[in-house]
């Protein structure tokens, strides 16, 4: 099994409580990321996404079901879940904090914690990394962009 962890934050000029809906909505946070091809929406807390991704010669689609744990408007919220696919799994758990640095202005901090096992897991941390973190960084800046 792989772990990987990530976390940074960033600053918007929009209101907190504007930034907290656009974070709370799964559709929004997954037309940032790559390889995105569906989300279906079950309840507020409930979603499944599919998506296609690729890690080192291994490609194929995974399966991700996932659940807002925590949500405390417009301060924070988590979501945790599980996916499958490529012959491996990965639970995770995503989270944001919001800060209000001065009045119209919002600073997201994040984090990503997951566990990778399985085939992809087993590749172990030094091939999976570079792939997940090229990702996360991609997908961040995409959504501060949208956010801006």
């Amino acid at each position: 099994m792989a772990r990987v962890h990530y976390d940074g934050s960033f600053e918007v000029d929009k209101p907190r409580d504007v930034v907290y809906n656009f974070l709370i909505d799964p559709r929004n946070i997954a037309s940032v990321i790559p390889g995105v091809e569906s989300v279906d929406v079950i309840d507020p807390d409930n979603f499944r996404v599919k998506a296609s991704m690729g890690v080192g010669a291994i490609k194929g689609t995974i399966n991700i079901t996932a659940k807002f744990t925590e949500k405390k408007p417009p301060e924070s919220a988590k979501v945790v879940g599980r996916g499958t696919g490529m012959q491996s799994t990965m639970d995770f758990e995503i989270g944001f904090r919001l800060e209000e640095p001065s009045p119209g202005r919002t600073k997201v901090n994040w984090y990503f914690d997951g566990n990778v096992g399985g085939l992809i897991g087993s590749m172990g941390a030094r091939v999976l990394d570079p792939v997940a973190q090229k990702i996360v960084q991609d997908s961040v800046e995409k959504l501060r962009q949208r956010l801006s």
